[in-house]
């Protein structure tokens, strides 16, 4: 299936605050349908943005309870090049509202970020009718060669019928590694192909 790109060049329809106040400017929105990835390119903290937000609306993955959200960082122009070392480290916690059940998740040393968490009892990204994904994805310090990228998310998602779900956490990639200047951001499944809305927003402090 489709990888969708949605990049900072995309100018032509931005709406922002007035920017000696600061605020949000609108980048882009990207819809996916059945779609392998959906990417977020040339993305720079350098100069004019401190930093970026991503608003995720109705998502949802081809298959139910059976995938979990993963990330990854990108270097380059407009196709990036994805960081797949396992130097990837992120953590979370995941709460539910109908079971007693919460839980840690997390990933260490791996060829991604964890966004998701996984119980024994089968709770994981959404995909049946009535069920969707929703909240948000803070990016920082890309195009940054003295300091890693690193995100900070926070998520909803009604999962099997009467269970409330409620995911918050962070990551980023270890300091071990070389990295520097990330441009790129892209979001996947673990198995299987994701949609819903996606929307970029550009911060000025």
């Amino acid at each position: 299936m489709a990888i969708l790109r949605a990049n900072n060049n995309t100018l032509s329809s931005v709406t922002a605050l007035p920017f000696a106040t600061g605020g949000l400017v609108k980048i882009s929105t990207t819809t996916a349908s059945d779609a392998s990835a959906v990417e977020f390119t040339e993305l720079s903290t350098a100069s004019t943005y401190s930093h970026f937000k991503i608003i995720l609306d109705n998502v949802t993955a081809s298959t139910d309870n059976a995938a979990i959200f993963y990330a990854q960082f990108g270097t380059g122009g407009a196709s990036p090049t994805y960081y797949t070392s396992s130097h990837y480290q992120s953590v979370g916690v995941s709460s539910y509202a109908g079971v007693a059940s919460m839980g840690q998740h997390q990933a260490y040393n791996a060829a991604q970020m964890n966004l998701g968490y996984s119980t024994s009892s089968g709770y994981c990204f959404p995909g049946s009718t009535f069920e969707y994904l929703s909240g948000t994805i803070n990016l920082f310090r890309f195009a940054d060669a003295n300091h890693q990228p690193s995100i900070v998310f926070q998520f909803h998602a009604p999962v099997s019928g009467v269970v409330e779900q409620s995911m918050a956490g962070s990551g980023s990639v270890s300091q071990t590694a070389s990295f520097g200047n990330a441009t790129a951001f892209k979001l996947y499944c673990s198995t299987g192909n994701i949609n819903g809305t996606f929307t970029l927003y550009g911060v000025i402090a």
